[in-house]
């Protein structure tokens, strides 16, 4: 690609669904410096929330992918824009499951409210003193000093993500009641069991439907982009660091997830994952 055809793409590094593009723009060739260039917004200072941000994109997410004077606004429209570009598009024998990129995303096993969301009275004690009330402190710190400068049409929605991130920052930061912290507790922990319910079921099927270790076959394919960035976030969210061996991976989250053992090819999966430059070198997790 030309200089001027140069593709930007605004992210934050620790964003779970940032790393989908990250993964595709190194699968699919593409080098950054010559074909795209990256703009961190740090979501964890609330910068999605500047009001120059939320002329890029209403919806004050990342990630964002300028090209031109297209501007794609999530990951169900960032990766096709960026395979339709792509010297190196993936080889796949049948067509991409828009199916399985919802299941994917789908609230009920959201990998940020799984990270956020304390599962029990230890793991709130450690998030009391981590990183969720970390993120939620800084991140209200920029709510408050975005929300008054907001354009009207959005003042109402900056506003309500004000609010309900000072429900959470008073969550860890307060002492709050028993039965508060007990359907907090039984709310993260429906989390859990929606991923293990989607690893055991949605993913396990389709990766069986293939020759390869991915859901794309030999070679992952659009859909393997979204579900890795997944997984790895919900390594992660079980407290392993990051691109942690299988041995490691495997049995924490058969643990969190119910206690059912999964299929060996989700091991195959993580296995085949932590062997590609593009999961590696991103430093997913």
């Amino acid at each position: 690609m030309s200089n001027n055809e140069k593709m930007v793409l605004y992210g934050f590094a620790p964003s779970v669904w940032a790393n989908v593009p990250r993964v595709a723009l190194t699968e699919l060739g593409f080098k950054e410096g010559e074909d795209f260039e990256t703009i961190s917004i740090d979501l964890s200072k609330g910068e999605n929330f500047n009001p120059d941000f939320l002329k890029i994109n209403p919806s004050a997410t990342v990630p964002v992918l300028k090209l031109g004077d297209k501007v794609y606004t999530d990951t169900a429209t960032i990766v096709p824009a960026l395979v339709a570009l792509s010297p190196h598009p993936p080889q796949t024998s049948e067509g991409v499951s828009t199916s399985i990129i919802e299941e994917t995303h789908l609230m009920s096993h959201d990998p940020n409210a799984m990270l956020l969301m304390a599962r029990d009275e230890d793991d709130y004690a450690e998030k009391k003193k981590g990183m969720a009330f970390g993120f939620a402190s800084g991140r209200q710190e920029g709510l408050d000093k975005y929300a008054p400068l907001a354009p009207s049409e959005l003042k109402e929605f900056v506003e309500n993500k004000q609010k309900s991130n000072q429900a959470l920052l008073d969550f860890y930061q307060g002492t709050p009641d028993e039965q508060t912290r007990k359907t907090h507790f039984t709310q993260a922990k429906a989390l859990w069991t929606s991923a293990g319910i989607f690893i055991r079921g949605v993913l396990t099927q389709a990766i069986k439907k293939t020759p390869g270790a991915f859901v794309g076959g030999e070679t992952p394919s659009q859909e393997d982009y979204h579900i890795i960035v997944w997984l790895a976030r919900v390594v992660t969210d079980a407290s392993l660091p990051p691109q942690s061996p299988s041995s490691s991976v495997i049995p924490r989250l058969q643990e969190l997830m119910g206690g059912h053992e999964f299929d060996p090819v989700i091991k195959a999966y993580w296995d085949a994952w932590l062997a590609r430059d593009s999961f590696v070198k991103n430093n997913v997790f």
